[in-house]
């Protein structure tokens, strides 16, 4: 990778800790206000393949699938936590799922005037925790590259000790990947709208230091800009907006195996509108690509219809 400025590594090393119950001093934690001092360049890189024209950013982004619900009173806090600690210190990419089987989440009734629900964000818990776990998983839970800690993907429990473990897991991915190179890949999408409510998608993998040879390539699309009811721990919120809302997959909810050998490859995909009410202006195209035998994610992008 070629960074013009590696000089983050010695800032966050003094602030994020490894140990996962230790609490961090307020007055220590990076803010939004400090970002400017920690901040790194990363190289803009365009590519001509297939005869398109691809731009990416050199690095790895996080990726944060936070599993919510709107009877939740917990979950307003758990997505504030991640937004002020998570994206705005790191490149990331954030989902929010609301799995359509879990009693503080699901939306199908007729009753419910808004719809967060997706059985896709089901299949991606259970897929992650062992089947059936989406329908009596406690809310919010939170995965963060889909990465292990003490043999647990997926993050929920005690608020304190939960925040700590995230805060550590983002910080040695970040570290691994834009810091000592662990093998990833690089990922750009180009969109291309020939009709209203359809889209065609190509999404461009580029092999950097990689030694997979079989990867996982998700598509997913997000919504953002819904108003819905939403629990608080002081009431109910009638006018909250959810942002990145898990809405669909665009390659299937398994998504597919792709083959690498040192080539960079394009993937091409056709997404429809039709018979939904998302608001195309309001959505967004997330690929990731991950580790079939570990579910890690080795790489993440979003990219706006």
């Amino acid at each position: 990778m070629k960074y013009l400025n590696k000089n983050i590594l010695l800032g966050l090393f003094s602030i994020f800790v490894f140990t996962a119950c230790d609490d961090i001093d307020e007055a220590d934690r990076i803010t939004e206000g400090k970002m400017e001092q920690h901040a790194m360049m990363e190289e803009e890189v365009t590519l001509e393949v297939d005869g398109q024209s691809f731009t990416y950013l050199d690095r790895h982004c996080l990726l944060i699938e936070d599993f919510t619900g709107w009877r939740c009173v917990n979950c307003p806090n758990m997505a504030n936590f991640l937004l002020n600690n998570i994206e705005k210190i790191y490149p990331s990419v954030v989902v929010s799922l609301h799995p359509a089987a879990n009693s503080l989440s699901n939306t199908d009734s007729d009753n419910i005037p808004f719809n967060l629900s997706c059985t896709l964000a089901d299949d991606i818990a259970n897929t992650l925790a062992g089947s059936n776990v989406a329908s009596s998983m406690s809310l919010p839970a939170v995965s963060i590259d889909q990465k292990a800690y003490d043999g647990q993907i997926l993050q929920s429990g005690d608020t304190t000790t939960v925040y700590n473990v995230l805060r550590a897991i983002a910080y040695e991915q970040y570290n691994s990947y834009n810091i000592e190179q662990k093998p990833y890949v690089n990922l750009a999408i180009n969109v291309e709208k020939p009709s209203s409510d359809n889209f065609q998608i190509s999404t461009l993998i580029v092999p950097e230091v990689n030694d997979h040879k079989n990867l996982l390539l998700q598509l997913w699309l997000l919504e953002s800009g819904i108003e819905a009811y939403q629990s608080t721990q002081t009431g109910i919120d009638r006018n909250y907006i959810n942002n990145h809302v898990l809405r669909m997959a665009i390659n299937g909810n398994q998504g597919e195996t792709i083959s690498l050998n040192g080539e960079n490859i394009v993937k091409k995909h056709t997404l429809s509108l039709d018979g939904t009410n998302y608001v195309a202006d309001n959505c967004s195209v997330v690929a990731i690509v991950s580790d079939p035998s570990t579910h890690e994610v080795i790489n993440c992008i979003e990219i706006e219809l």
